[in-house]
């Protein structure tokens, strides 16, 4: 976790998230099996698509996986960053199409994005970054030449841009 990036402020918990309780995964992995069918015909009826660049996919948002229980429950943190990792790419290829689907949209009308709008952004839950906390979140977006912007951020959610160089 050698590669810099702008510090947290002081106060706020940057290290990692406590562990989600064995009942609570127990529950959760056991019971998602009678609602998922449910939830998967509200979210075709619905068809709503984010372009928000936010980092969750699909049905992966509320389904708790073979894999994921595991890393819930027993996660190494070199696990948790590839993880966090997978999910911070997502989130940053959805933030910069974002940016160039508003780019075309100048480009042929009238109306124009400006200013921040223009400033690709994304987001990127807890479940994906508890095992190594802000902080490793932080760092990892940094290699990538992100920055976690830390007056939008909480521990639920952390909401990234792009490194600001000078």
């Amino acid at each position: 976790m050698s590669t810099w990036h702008p510090p947290a402020p002081p106060g706020l918990h940057t290290g990692p998230l406590p562990r989600r309780s064995a009942l609570g995964l127990g529950l959760q992995f056991g019971l998602q099996w009678l609602w998922l069918p449910f939830r998967t015909t509200w979210d075709f009826l619905s068809s709503e698509t984010p372009s928000d660049g936010n980092a969750e996919p699909g049905r992966s948002k509320f389904v708790l996986t073979p894999s994921r229980y595991r890393l819930e429950r027993s996660g190494t943190r070199e696990e948790w960053e590839a993880w966090a990792a997978r999910a911070l790419d997502r989130g940053i290829e959805r933030g910069l199409a974002t940016v160039r689907s508003k780019q075309e949209f100048n480009a042929n009308h009238r109306y124009q994005y400006k200013g921040s709008d223009m400033v690709p952004r994304t987001s990127v839950r807890r479940r994906y970054y508890r095992g190594i906390g802000l902080e490793g979140l932080a760092a990892l977006a940094a290699r990538r030449g992100w920055q976690v912007d830390w007056q939008a951020s909480t521990t639920a959610e952390a909401h990234l841009v792009p490194l600001r160089t000078g």
